[in-house]
């Protein structure tokens, strides 16, 4: 129970951001470039490393929409999807059924990020 109680907080954190960028919170400084539909479009499907607030969730993206997320033993599955050029998830029970969708803008190597989210292609 406390591992799923450590985890809802976790992912509480992971959508308060997505939700916040996508309500149009202040833009990154300039020189991290946004990612265009495309350029998202060849990122999908795939597998991830996420970090929110120093923690790891791997995300496993399929063909079909399908998302899949693992921590510590736990997992849940949802949907993902390209509204524009902005990332759209939804996990039945991490993000209770809700559909949070954010910019993606390019940070340092091979990680984006979303407002404090972190993320790369594994």
């Amino acid at each position: 129970m406390v591992k799923k109680t450590a985890l809802a907080v976790l992912l509480a954190a992971l959508s308060a951001p997505l939700l916040s960028a996508a309500a149009g919170a202040a833009p990154l400084p300039k020189g991290i470039g946004k990612l265009s539909h495309g350029e998202l479009r060849r990122l999908f499907p795939g597998q991830f490393k996420v970090v929110v607030r120093g923690y790891t969730v791997r995300m496993k993206a399929h063909g079909n929409g399908r998302l899949e997320g693992h921590y510590k033993g736990l997992s849940d599955t949802g949907r993902w999807s390209l509204r524009g050029s902005r990332l759209c998830i939804m996990m039945k029970d991490w993000l209770d059924g809700k559909t949070t969708c954010a910019s993606v803008h390019r940070a340092s190597g091979k990680w984006l990020k979303t407002s404090s989210i972190r993320f790369r292609k594994m």
